[in-house]
């Protein structure tokens, strides 16, 4: 790979950055993030491969939380003698400023049929990182409408068990207690019925639903998802414009000055220290006024303001991957059986998607750790008495065929999809609460969707999941 962009750019008897001249390639491919104080702060994310490091710069730097798409501007490659560069770049040079080592280790891509280089021109890149800082899975997806050497990349953590959620710092174990948050809500008065705006928009092509379809589904369901939501920090999964290619999709937490007063807020800390303003859910106006303005899904944490220390419940989140779901309805039969055995009561939901969600009250001594651990020890015996269905092992390309057994969701700050939300899937699929009855080799959970809710909310006059909230 040719490196007469990178010798282009540098006057080599000023700046003490390393020449083009050949390095022997490691023996297990490395990875490097260096933090660069240059005009303004970014870090050098690069990857070996092909006798150089492929590299992007990442504005805010890597984030450990699956929710955070970071920008990633993808730079020229540089030589594998880089990999170990900290320094000062004088004045006048290319990326004058100082560098230093923020993180180093080892990697694998995903698949190993194909290469970074492969992925690069694919528009994707999957891997697993090695670091000190940096470990577990992490995606580099090509946004649209950008080749060539200056490309706008998002660079994304996995959700596997080193993820954790921006809203959590650095603390010290002297400071890893939250003390309560409260929901805040300046006087002001509430409409009696939000306005709804371009109903007629197409939100899923493929289904022919319109915003006013979901707004009125919202509006249906909304007695029976307001309690999930209650209380509860919530980011929102939002597509003002619906689905589709090029179309905006995004993910946000603070709760923007624009958004009327009447909306209820809980200020929690960032990541950065300063806090979000995360939107609360209390009652159908509040539902609704985000519905409008695109939200799709709502992503409440598994705990409530009151006690930001200890969730109310557990998630097993059964992933297909690609599977026949008849495998997804026998882990989840056998994970009920496994629990009943223990004495402990379980509620049932498709996820929205390909998988099922089989979730208990959190009723035992301890938070977030004990409630992870007893998770991750009951998904390890799931896995004992299924292990040609089910498995625990986070990347898909050596899952082997079988159910992925998530537990990383039970986490501070995570959060999880409620029952009877919308899902930005092509046949506007929602998260139906099931009978257990229901979970037979015959479910579809594709027919769980927008228009089909309604008569299943006339049939099903009691809320199946209701006992996880008691």
């Amino acid at each position: 790979m040719s490196l007469a962009e990178y010798e282009r750019k540098r006057d080599f008897r000023r700046t003490p950055e390393p020449g083009a001249a050949p390095v022997k390639k490691h023996k297990k491919a490395i990875f490097v993030v260096q933090e660069h104080h240059a005009s303004r702060l970014h870090y050098d994310f690069r990857l070996e491969a092909d006798g150089v490091l492929k590299s992007w710069a990442v504005p805010k730097g890597p984030s450990l939380d699956p929710s955070d798409k970071r920008l990633a501007v993808r730079v020229e490659d540089h030589p594998l003698g880089y990999a170990g560069f900290s320094g000062d770049i004088p004045e006048g040079q290319y990326g004058a400023g100082h560098v230093e080592i923020w993180d180093e280790g080892t990697y694998e891509p995903d698949s190993a049929e194909s290469g970074v280089t492969d992925g690069i021109a694919a528009g994707r890149l999957e891997f697993t990182l090695h670091g000190k800082r940096l470990k577990g899975r992490f995606t580099l997806v090509r946004m649209r409408g950008g080749k060539g050497r200056k490309e706008d990349w998002l660079f994304i953590k996995g959700r596997d068990e080193f993820a954790r959620p921006a809203d959590v710092g650095e603390k010290s174990p002297a400071t890893e207690k939250a003390s309560p948050s409260r929901v805040k809500t300046p006087a002001a008065v509430k409409p009696k019925e939000v306005t709804l705006t371009h109903p007629g928009k197409v939100f899923f092509p493929d289904a022919g639903v319109t915003k006013g379809d979901v707004f009125a589904y919202y509006r249906r369901v909304a007695p029976r998802l307001l309690p999930y939501l209650r209380d509860r920090p919530v980011t929102l999964e939002r597509l003002p414009e619906g689905l589709g290619d090029g179309k905006p999709h995004f993910w946000q937490k603070h709760t923007p000055p624009s958004y009327p007063d009447w909306i209820p807020r809980a200020d929690l800390p960032s990541e950065q220290g300063k806090p979000v303003a995360y939107a609360v859910v209390n009652d159908e106006e509040t539902l609704l006024y985000l519905v409008n303005q695109g939200t799709l899904t709502f992503h409440p944490w598994l705990l409530r303001i009151g006690n930001l220390d200890r969730p109310d419940f557990v998630l097993f989140d059964l992933d297909p991957g690609g599977v026949e779901f008849s495998d997804v309805v026998t882990a989840a039969v056998r994970l009920r059986a496994l629990l009943k055995e223990d004495g402990v009561e379980t509620f049932v939901k498709t996820s929205g998607q390909s998988g099922l969600h089989v979730l208990t009250p959190w009723v035992a001594e301890g938070g977030y750790d004990e409630a992870r651990n007893w998770a991750r020890s009951v998904a390890e015996r799931l896995v004992e008495a299924l292990p040609d269905k089910t498995t625990l092992e986070i990347r898909k390309a050596k899952r082997g065929g079988r159910v992925y057994v998530d537990v990383v969701q039970n986490a501070r700050g995570h959060h999880v999809v409620p029952p009877y939300v919308v899902r930005a899937t092509p046949g506007a699929t929602v998260s139906a609460p099931l009978r257990w009855t229901e979970v037979t080799p015959a479910l579809d959970p594709t027919r769980f969707n927008v228009r089909t809710m309604a008569e299943r909310l006339r049939r099903m006059r009691r809320d199946p999941m209701t006992g996880l909230l008691a």
